[in-house]
This record gives structure tokens, sequence and C-alpha cells, in this order.
């Protein structure tokens, strides 16, 4: 969780460039490992010190982490913003749209998450 979160996460805006999607803008994070009209499963990791490239997901999500280590959410703005404390490794949550964002891993192990992302 981050320490000093001042922001709020970001809302998606339609019309946003697809150029800002998660597999587009940040590649070495988010792989597309399975996709069809109505779903796109992402396998999501960011490895310790590494800094994702900002970007977007415009579609809600089922999010599961199965390593989970310190991590800032920064909005469009630079702000840390919090991360839900009530988030557990292996236990699956749901995500909204994320407008531009990036996180930060400040752990010693990657992060490692599926995102399973329903198609309107």
């Amino acid at each position: 969780m981050s320490e000093n979160a001042t922001g709020s996460r970001p809302p998606y805006i339609p019309g946003t460039p697809e150029e800002l999607d998660a597999v587009i803008a940040a590649p070495d994070n988010h792989e597309i490992i399975f996709e069809n009209e109505k779903v796109r499963v992402l396998r999501v990791t960011i490895q310790p010190g590494e800094l994702e490239k900002e970007h977007t997901h415009k579609w809600e999500s089922v999010f599961t982490i199965m390593s989970f280590p310190k991590l800032t959410y920064y909005n469009e703005k630079g702000e840390a913003c919090a991360i839900s404390e009530d988030r557990k490794e292996g236990i699956p949550f749901w995500l909204g749209r994320e407008g531009l964002h990036a996180v930060e891993n400040h752990g010693d192990k990657p992060l490692e998450a599926i995102r399973v992302e329903i198609k309107d």
C-alpha cells in the first residue's frame, strides 16, 4: 500500500486514445494470454524496483493478484493513491475502468496478477 496517498484513482474517459491501452502503452507489464469477443485476459507483471509506463484500462475487470509486493499507485497527476488494504493474494476482486495511471513496485518480489477484462 502507498504510505503517502494523496490523490484519487482516475476515471476512464471515453475517447481516450487507443495508444494508452495497457497492452500498447505498457507492453512489458501487460501480456494478452487469451482474448475473444467477450473478454481479454492479461498477465500483469511488475518487477521489483520497476515503475510501469502510464496507461489506461477501458473495461471493467476481475483482478487476481498471485504475488502482492509493496506498491504505489499513481494517478494521471503523478499523485500517489491509496491501494485497498483488504486485497489479498489469490482472492479475485472487481476493478472499474481506469484512466491514466502507473504502478511502482517497491517490494523485493514481482507483482504477478491476472486481469480478466469484460468487454462492453
